[in-house]
């Protein structure tokens, strides 16, 4: 027997009838996009206010200085340690804090570190948020990626229906350098995915790494005309995964168009992400 909503009600502006717990579903949405406006905000405050208050206090000695790789490079070699932590630390948070893009972090990690130092760092860093980040999904479910994603952006992935290509889908698109790896990362602990299968396929962002260290190495090596090569190679395979995703979701969305059109096929040939 279907239950009836509880009678309790409220009014919103326009004088409409609201459930309670209507009501309470819209409070949770506001409070979480004002956390991820907050959010937004404060970090460009704090990049905007760090940039001042550097060209305040050093001025062009700054920016002679972050423009030349030797005095970057000896800079990191007075500080071996700190330096690699702080790095660390904040392509960890990158990771963890989802609307800052990563690839300007890639990029300084080859420059200041080189390709292969500056590639281990991120990927170490990678690897630490990204086990957090699944952990987490897994223990409290879809809130934790609303933190940061709107319900409508998570909905509108619709690749991982299926569980037998799960695992193929999404080490292909960690691969490929344009895909919103972001949000791709926070689903994965939706899935039926374990962690162990999670481990092999995070090590498929090692190409999309490459390509930002390896511009970044050559920008501090001064060697400009290859590091443009790279960035123009780089872009071209970027479009492609772009391409490459949108089509894939879209072939997605319609086959579940089709499932709903057709109810007499296997329902349990698609597992939805679970909300738990």
């Amino acid at each position: 027997m279907k239950e009836d909503k509880p009678v309790t009600m409220a009014r919103n502006r326009a004088g409409s009838k609201l459930y309670i717990s209507d009501a309470r579903a819209l409070y949770a949405v506001r409070r979480r996009r004002m956390f991820q406006r907050s959010l937004t905000i404060g970090i460009l405050v704090l990049t905007m206010t760090a940039s001042i208050l550097v060209y305040i206090y050093w001025g062009e000695a700054a920016i002679d200085f972050f423009s030349d790789p030797l005095q970057v490079r000896a800079m990191v070699s007075r500080h071996p340690v700190s330096s690699r932590l702080i790095f660390f630390f904040a392509n960890f948070m990158q990771v963890v804090i989802a609307i800052i893009p990563g690839e300007p972090f890639e990029l300084a990690a080859g420059y200041a570190f080189g390709v292969v130092e500056g590639t281990l760092i991120c990927i170490a860093a990678i690897y630490a948020a990204s086990i957090l980040i699944f952990l987490l999904v897994k223990r409290f479910g879809r809130p934790v990626i609303e933190l940061f994603f709107e319900p409508e952006r998570i909905d509108q992935v619709r690749l991982f229906r299926r569980p037998g290509q799960l695992n193929v889908l999404m080490y292909i698109l960690l691969f490929l350098p344009g895909t919103p790896k972001d949000i791709l990362t926070y689903l994965a602990g939706l899935t039926p995915m374990r962690l162990s299968t999670w481990l092999i396929i995070i090590s498929a962002r090692l190409l999309s790494v490459v390509t930002s260290t390896v511009s970044g190495g050559l920008l501090g090596a001064q060697n400009y005309l290859y590091a443009v090569s790279v960035f123009a190679v780089t872009a071209v395979v970027a479009l492609a995964g772009i391409l490459m995703y949108n089509r894939l979701n879209k072939r997605a969305r319609q086959e579940e168009l089709l499932q709903k059109q057709d109810p007499g096929e296997d329902s349990q040939a698609r597992e939805p992400l679970s909300d738990a």
